[in-house]
């Protein structure tokens, strides 16, 4: 007998069993850090509304564990609800026995009913949420700069370290930049608690002239190689900025740094910041044929799926699709659930999606994957077509669909959950 069921305090141990030895790298085992991440835990489960735990009971044994959150996110300029899944954990004596496919089943069902088609998560096995219907989001740059090629900032600012009592001020800045940003989310209390809650961070704001803080900076201080303490990297844990002038600012602070710090290690999900600098180039020293020379390293992380495709058009109803005047007909598979192929025409009309039309004159065939990634903006669907990911039964409408799901900005994703 199977059963999936919300967890409360009682269910500390055996979560805290679960956790640590399913992420045994991210933990300390020594009794004093285990009680601790208890009580953090319970802290959650009792304070936290926006996030839910969950646990698979077999027989009455808890053989499973997630987290459910309720995020708000910038979608096309509007702020939707969307639904995210994190720490999902099978307990080691219970593998293969398709623990993690029932929860995720669940978290699909669950959110689906209340709405939401919007479904995030950061994967461990990206090849397993693939094939559960989750596709790419905007892959992560990761930079390491020499301080000296950081640019240099001459005008005047007013850059300096942010106390914990201007705590809603930063929280303002942010969430004004979640407003402009697409598929940035608001912070839950986890992240707001961590800014000031990690002692080694650093905060640093730039100030208007009004007092507010329009862009910071949350940082630590790292060796950057053993046994010399005289060399010291900036490690950026966040970087968040209203305008390209506040930026300038914030680069040019850390710029001043360079008689200290060797390296700054940035990670950012523009694909066009190294344009900022004069020589991009990271410490690597790497080379790949024929002439080119690392500049960063990228990694995937967020992975999409909507669990409705009609419910998110709807929700998006705002969303003006580049003015295309187009009629298509989708044909959506989902290799999570084979017996689901979904069916959705679109009446695109001076750029607005209507959902009652019957009539289409081009049919694609996609899976719920790369339909996911293509709705929000992470790829376009010429590159869908051109990588053999989308069945298109009439090229010549290929540059009109393009066009409309043209989108100027990858979602941006920032949320560690």
């Amino acid at each position: 007998m199977r059963e999936i069921r919300r967890l409360s305090e009682i269910h500390i141990d055996e979560y805290t069993e679960i956790t640590y030895n399913a992420y045994p790298s991210l933990r300390d085992f020594t009794k004093e850090a285990v009680e601790a991440y208890k009580k953090d835990i319970v802290d959650i489960i009792k304070n936290d509304n926006s996030v839910t735990f969950y646990g698979l009971f077999e027989n009455d044994k808890l053989i499973a564990v997630m987290r459910l959150f309720d995020f708000e996110m910038n979608c096309f300029g509007k702020i939707i609800p969307v639904s995210g899944l994190g720490f999902l954990a099978v307990h080691l004596m219970h593998k293969k026995k398709k623990a993690a496919r029932d929860m995720l089943k669940f978290y699909e069902e669950h959110y689906k009913s209340k709405g939401l088609p919007f479904g995030l998560l950061l994967p461990f096995r990206p090849d397993f949420y693939k094939k559960m219907g989750y596709g790419f989001g905007t892959k992560m740059n990761q930079y390491r700069i020499a301080t000296s090629r950081i640019p240099a900032y001459y005008g005047e600012s007013d850059i300096r370290y942010i106390n914990e009592s201007e705590l809603h001020k930063l929280m303002d800045c942010h969430n004004r930049v979640v407003h402009k940003t697409h598929g940035m989310m608001r912070k839950v209390n986890d992240e707001i608690n961590a800014i000031f809650g990690d002692d080694c961070n650093r905060v640093v704001g730039s100030y208007d002239q009004d007092g507010n803080i329009n862009g910071y900076s949350v940082y630590k201080f790292e060796n950057g190689k053993y046994g010399n303490y005289t060399i010291n990297n900036i490690a950026i844990k966040e970087l968040t900025y209203e305008n390209t002038e506040v930026l300038k600012k914030l680069l040019g602070f850390l710029r001043k740094q360079e008689d200290q710090v060797h390296l700054v290690i940035l990670n950012t999900e523009d694909e066009n910041f190294h344009h900022l600098f004069n020589d991009p180039r990271n410490d690597s020293l790497n080379y790949i044929p024929y002439g080119y020379l690392e500049t960063n390293t990228q990694a995937v992380g967020i992975m999409y799926k909507l669990f409705d495709v009609t419910k998110a058009f709807a929700l998006c109803a705002h969303r003006n699709y580049n003015n295309a005047n187009i009629n298509v007909r989708f044909l959506i598979s989902d290799s999570f659930n084979k017996e689901i192929k979904e069916e959705v025409i679109i009446k695109f009309e001076k750029g607005r999606a209507i959902l009652d039309s019957k009539e289409f004159v081009a049919t694609i065939k996609i899976d719920i994957a790369e339909f996911s990634s293509l709705f929000l903006g992470c790829i376009s669907l010429k590159g869908l077509f051109d990588l053999g990911l989308l069945e298109l039964d009439k090229d010549e409408f290929l540059d009109a669909l393009d066009r409309a799901f043209y989108c100027n900005q990858k979602p941006v994703c920032y949320t560690d959950f």
